[in-house]
């Protein structure tokens, strides 16, 4: 049997295709891996208010969420990053300034811009609506994990990678819509790179002892980090470029056929 390995799955587009559905696969490939003695973790770009339980039931050691800025092992929060006011403050002035659509990640709740609500199709809606308040809707200020923006005439990534990219990390989104185009903003060092460590340290484990699979910018660290970084076939061609090896289309079986092919299930 393969040593015990420490794994980190992506959501979307990795564990589950872009419907928010599980291949029946990847869910018993998920089982399987856990019953063999891994241990298994989501890490994700997606807040804790928006990681479903519905995708918690296939059953995991822990989870990482708004790409690295919060961490749970066995269902208790052991490790949280937050953006500094003060460049939470300039980052908010200057999407203002732009009149640009964003949101603020909280690990409970999503605090959305009302340009969000008028540019985000309804399918997006729809799927978020649960989790996300209003601008105006008070909230914690010291307890933003993430901000996400959408490209616009006013709002480039490039602009905002020069702005702020010497005070926090930014990575490209990974939402399949087409006009849905942005990026991720998070506090400087943090990234699913960062909390995989984290993690791997918890357990006194090996770098080397690490498997993650991925599909897009924000877990190009995270894959860099890993003993085995492997992009999905249906992932980022840098990304691809990137990783120490290629999955199979998330919709065909890939994860499930990669978790295979490294002897965990």
């Amino acid at each position: 049997m393969t040593p015990r390995k420490l794994i980190f799955l992506d959501i979307d587009g990795t564990l589950t295709d872009y419907f928010n559905h599980v291949p029946a696969s990847a869910l018993n490939a998920c089982r399987a891996v856990r019953k063999n003695g891994h241990l298994l973790y989501i890490a994700t770009g997606r807040s804790r208010a928006h990681t479903s339980e519905s995708i918690l039931a296939t059953g995991f050691d822990g989870i990482i969420c708004s790409g690295g800025a919060y961490i749970e092992i066995d269902g208790q929060v052991v490790f949280s990053a937050f953006l500094p006011r003060i460049t939470l403050e300039r980052l908010i002035a200057y999407f203002n300034e732009r009149n640009a659509s964003y949101s603020l990640e909280l690990p409970e709740k999503i605090i959305a811009s009302p340009q969000f609500y008028s540019f985000a199709p309804r399918a997006l809606l729809r799927f978020l609506r649960a989790g996300y308040a209003p601008m105006g809707e008070d909230f914690d200020r010291e307890r933003v994990c993430k901000l996400v923006f959408m490209e616009s005439k006013q709002v480039r990534f490039e602009d905002v990678q020069k702005e702020f990219g010497a005070d926090c990390e930014l990575f490209r989104n990974s939402i399949p819509i087409p006009g849905m185009s942005g990026g991720e903003v998070s506090a400087k060092g943090v990234h699913k790179g960062s909390a995989a460590a984290w993690v791997a340290r918890y357990y006194g484990m090996d770098r080397a002892d690490t498997v993650a699979f991925g599909d897009s910018d924000n877990d190009r660290a995270m894959l860099e980090y890993a003993g085995v970084g492997v992009a999905m076939g249906n992932g980022d061609e840098a990304l691809k470029q990137a990783a120490d090896d290629v999955a199979g289309h998330v919709r065909r079986g890939g994860l499930a056929k990669a978790l295979k092919k490294y002897g965990l299930v």
